[in-house]
């Protein structure tokens, strides 16, 4: 008799588990609380067919296991989800005033990033110190100007996502470490628009049209196909479990209102984990509850997306390119979504739209442009305009646009603007609010990361949020969890796996180092590293002493 499954989540982990179960003998229910698939990474249509999204994507050279998914998700003329794909896109930082629009490190920059990168390399029990130094005010003390804008201006929030103010050390410098020891490793060929191998140390890709139309509707479809039943609009209220079994679940539709307790075999929880705790506490189940609390406690993302639209076509830089607004008060990032899609993707049904940006603000606790106000105090409408008066001011920005266009862009050339329609002002708090909270890594959370197993025996946890060796809130982590959560229900009913599952990790010659550290650390002693410099200091010091 075929075991039932049921899947809590429709993001990327909860797609992930049900697409790695097909064709095994299971029944399979995908549940999902929204009445779209995507979780975070959903797009959707606006009034007058406008593209919108949670927030633009992109897709790091190291998301091995997200690759090797998208080229299981067909789409017609014997192409994949993974041919979406666009060529890198390069990153370009804008500033106030006028300034290169490129930026590096210098080699006082140099060293000291090789330096932290080999004390995390050598360490493993001391590693979860690095999780707990916050990475931006280290910086700040010991880089270059240019070296701290390319690093945590561009790098931490328009690259990685994380919040600036709470993010850490170990978290940040962990992709630097991998990108650079396994770059034959990350390699991955493209055939379209043309032919060319990626590395990783080479920029990120975008997708050549909505995330929704590239991806999470023909994988919709993929999975329906395969006899995966999905229930939208439908939401997990609460657990039932006897000892360390769950015994059954009671969801509701989000329409209705009306309840009904479901029975499956297995329960796998890819939900928000801010939904996560709630349900927990529903459920009474104390451990997991506490945890998922403490997971929370001190996170807080408030990342927030937006688009422009122009009646005109701008030109930016070729080839493909995202701009970052360093100095703005939010840290505005922006990319021209009509100059990396397709040709014949609609950004409008009027045909009124010629030029669309997607946008994103990480740093809402700052003041806004005028009156005073914390970007989060603002109301929608308040916010969208300062938002356009911080690009519009920007020197270097206007520089590239009259450079490139023989105008100056002014505000009058923006006719459409929206913001993510899961963001909305609340009356009584005086805020900006999300529906749906984002979870992100910082200094505060990393020792309450749950695990893919739990204390039941039938109930496994997914989500980005969850400990994965890529050890980031990230799409790739968000597969690699769904993978490692089917790969778990594949060996508990003795079923044949041919599951791809990268574990992202660093040179095993680094090993030996680790060992030693540990040791060192057990007495607290330094890291390897600094002694192997202390050593090496006073063996140059005393070389000098005996020539004088």
């Amino acid at each position: 008799m075929k075991k039932n499954i049921i899947v809590f989540g429709g993001g990327i982990s909860g797609l992930t588990v049900c697409h790695e179960l097909i064709n095994k003998g299971f029944n399979i229910t995908l549940i999902e609380k929204d009445n779209i698939l995507g979780g975070m990474a959903k797009s959707r249509r606006e009034k007058n067919n406008i593209p919108s999204e949670h927030s633009w994507r992109g897709f790091g050279p190291f998301y091995k296991n997200t690759y090797e998914l998208l080229k299981k998700i067909p789409l017609n003329n014997n192409k994949t989800c993974y041919d979406t794909l666009t060529e890198p896109i390069y990153f370009y930082v804008m500033e106030n005033k006028i300034a290169p629009y490129t930026i590096g490190l210098s080699i006082s920059d140099y060293i000291i990033l090789v330096y932290y990168v080999l004390l995390i390399i050598s360490s493993n029990n001391r590693k979860k110190e690095y999780y707990k130094i916050h990475v931006q005010s280290l910086f700040k003390k010991i880089l270059s100007k240019d070296g701290y804008t390319f690093l945590v201006e561009l790098g931490i929030g328009p690259t990685y996502g994380m919040e600036k103010k709470d993010a850490s050390l170990g978290h940040f410098l962990y992709f630097t470490l991998i990108t650079l020891l396994n770059n034959h490793i990350y390699k991955h060929a493209h055939t379209t628009p043309k032919y060319y191998i990626h590395q990783s140390d080479n920029s990120w890709h975008v997708l050549d049209q909505p995330i929704h139309e590239a991806w999470f509707n023909p994988w919709s479809k993929y999975l329906q196909k395969n006899n995966i039943n999905i229930l939208l609009n439908t939401e997990l209220v609460k657990i039932n479990y006897i000892n360390n079994k769950i015994v059954s679940c009671i969801i509701k539709n989000t329409s209705t209102n009306i309840e009904e307790v479901l029975k499956a075999d297995e329960y796998i929880i890819c939900i928000n984990p801010f939904v996560a705790e709630q349900v927990f506490k529903n459920s009474n189940m104390i451990d997991l509850y506490k945890q998922h609390h403490l997971l929370n406690k001190k996170t807080t993302s408030n990342q927030i997306s937006f688009r422009l639209g122009f009646n005109k076509k701008i030109k930016l830089i070729e080839p493909r390119s995202a701009y970052v607004f360093s100095d703005s008060n939010f840290n505005i990032t922006i990319y021209p979504q009509d100059a990396h899609w397709k040709s014949d993707i609609k950004l409008d049904d009027l045909g009124i739209i010629k030029s669309l940006w997607s946008g994103t603000c990480l740093e809402l606790y700052r003041k806004s442009n005028k009156d005073n106000k914390l970007g989060l105090n603002l109301t929608k409408e308040e916010f969208i305009e300062d938002i356009k008066e911080q690009i519009i001011r920007s020197k270097s920005f206007q520089k590239l646009i009259f450079d490139l266009n023989n105008f100056y862009l002014t505000i009058d050339d923006i006719t459409y603007s929206e913001v993510w329609y899961e963001w909305n002002f609340n009356n009584e708090t005086k805020k900006l609010e999300q529906t749906y909270k984002k979870w992100v890594n910082n200094i505060y959370n990393e020792d309450y990361r749950p695990h893919t197993t739990t204390i039941y025996k039938n109930m496994l946890l997914a989500g980005s949020h969850t400990k994965t060796s890529i050890n980031i809130y990230s799409m790739e982590g968000a597969v690699e969890s769904g993978k490692k959560a089917a790969i778990i229900i594949d060996k508990k009913y003795n079923k044949i796996s041919n599951i791809f599952l990268y574990k992202h990790k660093e040179n095993q010659i680094f090993d030996i180092l680790k060992y030693i550290d540990d040791l060192l650390y057990n007495f607290n002693l330094p890291n390897i590293i600094n002694i192997i410099l202390i050593i090496s200091i006073i063996f140059i010091i005393k070389k000098i002493l005996k020539r004088i």
